[in-house]
């Protein structure tokens, strides 16, 4: 507790607080969680991380209560080290005498222990060098040359931890420190990094032959693994990236090449143990970490990696592990060799990109960078000529494409994680997607060589199992009863799949479904299943080439396989009626057929899976269907309404899928339009939890809330009481935050075109609080958002709307005087008192005379009012939107009569902008009355453009649009005709102001005269 001295734990603490961690491990329920609250309530107490490092360095005591306390140790030291706004933090003398101690607890017997020691290092080196421990690295170091041999692990451990919290820190001066730290350590880390790898390479033959004990090789496999990360660290993040310096780095020259020898020594090595055993899982560790340093080196370091001479022979063994050992070698290296390929045709450097490059400190960088790309691209064109290319294809789709037994046992186990892992996994970690990804990036670079080689296979493999072969008749081999052949071709529609965009002027698609893919679509038994599975992926790739007369047996195919009992099969017929859904050239009347079936097939799976996944990818083609069919979802609409509840509470605790659940109900109910009353169960029982701020789930379910209840109110044919009277809901958003104005505009808009003038009685005063809280406290486009909210008030209830905006007009009113607001958002405001001056210019008076102090100088009437006018003629040319601007011009209008002599030198200001106006809406050829419109944008000039696609939409709804229209006719301003309105107002003022105007109007310009003689005439 801050503010608050609290006692400090000492010496004569330590026995209590080693009862507590033995007690916060014990089984009785209620002395560990008494022990867990003492040591919460030790956390912020000074002196509590020393009491653990002491218990820490008690060797001879309970290993699970030092467990327990260095874990505590490290966690508090994270949260403590560094002082904070609402925590004291450990005190310097503390800190000083940690720091110290901590460098005799470095030599854990324990692995645990150890690490959890490396990492309390790590943190407070973050935090403490080089200014409060400038002697890390030298202390630590020292114990290195007279250590033990656990003592240097230990410190090499210590020296990693530290070295990758450096490393993540990324202000300028972080990076300039971890730079000298590299250019003290870098050379020695090298040194015995070179000795350890001898000494591996020596003694690892003798080990294979039983002729030494493995127990020495293991630990300095172990100490050379951490000096090999900690070289990584080094070379990376020590030198700035020679991709965008254009630097040479020394350290890639001389590390990038060692690492590959290692590379190229350790795997025969590796082959030549059998059996698990400990120094096979480390080497196995090793030879990863190395091959993925090297990948890691190639996209921060490329030009010196390429200079150091190891690119072209890092591809060659990378290829040759491929193509020459696919069996010999774990999925993991598999995938690090694919990995390095593929970033080797991806580098950005390799293929001429300069976009990050420093070009402020040589102009022929840029020149000279193309000129190095090109002669890469000339050297790998080299490499790979002859049959290397051809052998790589081959070995990626005859062996890592390949489903193994494995996988064909995940698939009958757990069919739902096999489809998942199978199509959504992360590519670099899932080995069939890795090969997917590197064939495809070979493909893309040199289609014209590999397509003719996988068309090639793909006629032999159909000449060896031919389409509509009874599986059951094949003979060789079989794998989880399913035979060799069947998954070898499986393999090569999997790379024809993958490369469907490269190979399309390569295959004649449409004649291929219907001589084989379609015999391989009819046969569900397990033995063809997997031929199956892929060539109903296979339509999905290639919904580009799918022949339209095709489509409908398609559908009905694709749907058919939808009701299998086989998970894995059910969902890619989804993912594949997904991207024929999606497609460009999808035709809504040739799927409107099969609608019906495609719902009904849906449904189960809904109802049956509990697979989250699943259930996500269902509701995305549910969501895909309603949005492609629009109007014609109409006749399914009972069906879907009658599966959404179950899906709603089957959903609980899953916000993803609820707010699935809500886009599908949004999309619904706007194709429904007028008819989306039938949907009115299910949204009234949504939307009051939906939009409240209190429920547990709001942060993820309030803004798809908010944009279903916009669609409803937008699409509802008649005022219905539940939907208008959640707007207290919307009134407690925006008083918590003002993130959400945007729809809570648009769905106050709705709700006054939708409940008019008794929507006003009962919740105006609650929309008037909120629009006064906001005026002001919101950005531009927060307030371009709010005005027309203020006009339509005015515009629906002309004789009620003032007096309920009385304090939002004086707020906006204040603002606009004392400068607070943008020309812009001024602009857009002046339609609101245009309105006000217009129809109830009584009540306007008030609200300036009430307004008194306001303005910047605490000016009344009339000067505020005058320096209200002057803004407003100011900025008349700002307005947007032509009913704007008549009602502004009408406005003005009703000024030529006031009794206010200052208003005549403003005469010529407002004669103009009326017959600006006149020339827009009447006199000129194409007038804006011949042309209302009645979107979103006639009443808010300001269209956001990050509204959901649903919002947009509903703002176009038949019922939303057809209350606009009505307002329209009844609207006033509408009726009045300009020039015959300004020869009244002109009249009254001759009446009203006699010889003054007369004169004032003779003083006009000739011009400007004679443009009002023809507005008048």
């Amino acid at each position: 507790m801050q503010g608050q001295e609290q006692v400090a734990l000492g010496a004569g603490d330590i026995p209590q607080l080693f009862q507590c961690l033995r007690a916060a491990l014990g089984t009785d329920e209620a002395l560990r969680k008494s022990a867990e609250a003492t040591l919460q309530s030790f956390e912020g107490r000074p002196g509590f991380c020393s009491c653990l490092a002491e218990i820490l360095s008690s060797k001879e005591a309970d290993h699970s209560a030092r467990w327990l306390a260095a874990v505590h140790f490290k966690n508090t030291s994270v949260k403590t080290w560094k002082p904070r706004l609402n925590r004291r933090g450990i005190t310097a003398e503390e800190k000083q005498h940690l720091r110290q101690k901590l460098l005799t607890l470095i030599d854990q017997d324990d692995a645990q222990l150890a690490v959890q020691v490396a990492l309390v290092f790590a943190k407070v080196a973050r935090t403490d060098y080089p200014k409060e421990w400038p002697t890390l690295f030298a202390e630590l170091t020292s114990r290195l040359q007279s250590g033990s041999t656990l003592t240097v692990r230990r410190v090499y451990l210590a020296l990693h931890h530290i070295l990758k919290e450096l490393s993540s820190k990324r202000l300028a001066a972080d990076q300039r420190t971890f730079a000298e730290v590299t250019q003290s350590l870098l050379e020695p880390y090298w040194n015995q990094w070179q000795r350890d790898t001898e000494t591996i390479l020596t003694g690892l033959p003798a080990v294979a032959q039983r002729q030494e004990q493995p127990q020495l090789v293991a630990l300095t496999l172990e100490r050379w693994l951490l000096e090999l990360k900690g070289l990584r660290r080094m070379v990376l993040f020590g030198f700035p990236s020679d991709a965008t310096s254009f630097q040479t780095v020394p350290a890639v020259l001389q590390v990038a090449p060692a690492l590959l020898r290692a590379l190229q020594q350790l795997l025969p090595l590796r082959r030549s143990l059998t059996g698990p055993s400990q120094i096979s899982a480390m080497l196995d560790r090793c030879i990863l970490k190395v091959a993925k340093s090297m990948t890691d080196i190639l996209g921060l370091h490329p030009w010196s990696l390429y200079d150091s001479g190891t690119v072209q022979p890092a591809l060659d063994f990378f290829c040759s592990q491929l193509i020459l050992h696919p069996t010999q070698q774990s999925e993991a290296l598999a995938m690090r060799c694919m990995i390095f390929i593929h970033h080797v045709f991806k580098c950005p450097s390799y293929r001429g990109a300069s976009s990050g490059v420093d070009l402020r400190a040589d102009a022929n960088n840029e020149d000279e960078i193309k000129a190095r790309a090109s002669k890469v691209q000339s050297d790998l064109e080299a490499f790979w000529r002859g049959d290397r290319l051809q052998m790589l294809c081959s070995a990626i789709v005859q062996s890592y494409l390949l489903l193994k037994a494995k996988d064909m046992q995940a698939w009958r186990e757990e069919p739902e994680r096999f489809h998942h892992e199978a199509e959504s996994s992360a590519w670099e970690d899932h080995l069939p997607s890795c090969a997917q990804v590197l064939l495809g990036v070979l493909m893309e670079a040199h289609r014209q060589q590999l397509a003719p080689v996988l068309v090639s296979m793909l006629h032999s493999i159909e000449a060896a199992c031919p389409a509509g072969q009874a599986a059951n008749t094949m003979q060789g081999p079989r794998i989880e009863g399913v035979p060799s052949a069947v998954l070898a071709k499986e393999a090569v529609y999997n790379a024809v799949g993958t490369c469907s965009y490269d190979l399309y002027d390569f295959l004649d698609f449409p004649s291929w479904f219907r001589s084989a893919l379609a015999m391989e679509l009819a046969n569900e038994s397990w033995e063809s299943r997997p031929l199956c599975r892929r060539a109903l992926l296979l339509l999905g790739q290639w919904t580009a080439k799918l022949a339209g007369e095709d489509r409908p047996a398609v559908y009905r195919t694709v749907l058919h396989l939808m009701s299998n009992q086989d998970a894995a099969l059910q969902l890619a017929a989804v993912s594949t009626l997904q991207a024929l859904v999606d497609d460009w050239d999808f035709r809504e009347e040739q799927f409107v057929e099969v609608a019906g079936v495609a719902f009904s097939a849906l449904t189960p799976l809904l109802q049956c899976t509990d697979d989250y996944d699943a259930q996500m990818q269902v509701f995305n083609l549910i969501n895909a269907i309603i949005d492609r069919l629009g109007d014609s979802i109409r006749p399914f609409a009972q069906g879907l309404m009658a599966l959404l509840p179950s899906a709603w509470e089957a959903a609980e605790g899953h916000s993803l899928l609820r707010m699935q659940i809500l886009v599908s109900l949004q999309r619904l109910v706007h194709a429904l339009g007028t008819d989306s009353w039938a949907c009115y169960p299910l949204l009234m029982q949504l939307l009051p939890h939906c939009t409240d701020i209190n429920q547990p789930d709001e942060l993820n379910l309030l803004e798809d809330g908010l944009q279903l209840w916009a669609v409803a109110l937008c699409n509802a044919p008649r005022p219905e009481p539940q939907l208008l009277n959640l707007f207290p809901n919307l009134v407690a958003i925006l008083q918590r935050s003002t993130e959400m104005v945007q729809p809570a505009m648009q769905i106050t808009t709705s709700c006054i075109l939708l409940g008019g003038a008794s929507f006003l009685q009962v919740h105006g005063q609650a929309l008037a609080t909120m629009l006064a809280g906001l005026i002001g406290n919101v950005k531009d486009r927060g307030m371009l958002l709010l005005i027309p909210v203020m006009e339509l008030v005015l515009q629906v209830a002309p004789e009620q709307g003032p007096m309920l905006l009385r304090a939002p007009l004086q707020r906006l009113l204040g603002d606009i005087l004392s400068g607070q607001e943008s020309p812009i958002v001024e602009a857009a405001a002046m339609a609101v008192f245009a309105r006000l001056l217009l129809h109830n210019g009584n009540f306007l008076l008030e609200v300036f005379v009430q307004a008194g102090s306001l303005g910047p100088s605490g000016r009344q009437w009339p000067e505020s009012f005058l320096q209200f006018l002057d803004q407003w003629l100011d900025r008349f040319d700002i307005i947007a939107t032509d009913g704007q601007r008549k009602l502004s011009a009408l406005a003005l209008c009703v000024l030529l009569h006031l009794q206010l002599a200052p208003l005549l030198q403003r005469l010529e200001l407002l004669v103009t902008h009326i017959t600006s106006v006149w020339i827009e809406v009447e006199g000129g050829p194409n007038t804006a009355e011949d042309r209302p419109h009645f979107g979103y944008d006639f009443f808010n000039a300001s269209r956001p453009e990050d509204h959901s696609s649903a919002l947009l939409a509903a703002e176009e709804a038949e019922c939303e649009i057809d209350r606009r229209r009505q307002l329209h006719a009844k609207d006033p301003v509408n009726q009045i005709k300009l020039s015959s309105f300004l020869k009244d107002n002109i009249n009254q003022g001759l009446a009203v102001n006699g010889e003054k105007l007369k004169a004032a109007m003779d003083q006009l310009d000739p011009a400007l005269i004679n443009e009002l003689q023809k507005v008048l005439a």
